[in-house]
């Protein structure tokens, strides 16, 4: 215990000693730095009205059970730009295209089309896409197809 409580009272001394360059000088180097924050500042003003945030969610579940059974999905979903003053669009844009395409028994078959358009957020623009497909059994087929597409 007494070589324990001793090395940390050393390696404590050892940092206090350490030249005092610390946390100020990593302050002035780290973290973000702004880039372009008047331009910034700028899109933040031009949407005022506008909405902050907008997002969509393209979701399916296909799913063919039994053998032979057929199954077909398709699912689109088209966000168009904002109408507001100017092309008003929001700062942030979130979009999710995402599905599960399943063909379990002998010779069964699913099919899976989701398609998302939307707009461009000002600021930032984020995308998910994933998709889930699997065909169990003799002769079973699956196809999927997501297309998860933002515009200008």
């Amino acid at each position: 215990m007494f070589r324990t409580t001793g090395f940390a009272l050393a390696a404590l001394a050892a940092v206090a000693a350490w030249p005092a360059t610390g946390p100020a000088a990593a302050q002035e180097r780290g973290g973000l730095h702004p880039r372009g924050s008047a331009a910034t500042l700028d899109l933040i003003e031009a949407n005022r009205g506008c909405p902050l945030s907008a997002t969509s969610a393209t979701v399916g579940v296909n799913r063919a059970f039994g053998n032979g059974s057929v199954a077909q999905q398709q699912l689109g979903t088209l966000n168009a730009p904002g109408v507001g003053p100017g092309g008003c669009r929001p700062l942030v844009t979130t979009q999710v295209a995402a599905g599960v395409n399943l063909a379990l028994g002998r010779g069964s078959s699913a099919s899976q089309t989701i398609e998302a358009q939307g707009q461009r957020g000002a600021l930032a623009t984020n995308t998910f896409s994933r998709g889930f497909n699997a065909a169990v059994g003799a002769r079973s087929s699956a196809t999927q197809r997501i297309l998860n597409q933002v515009g200008r």
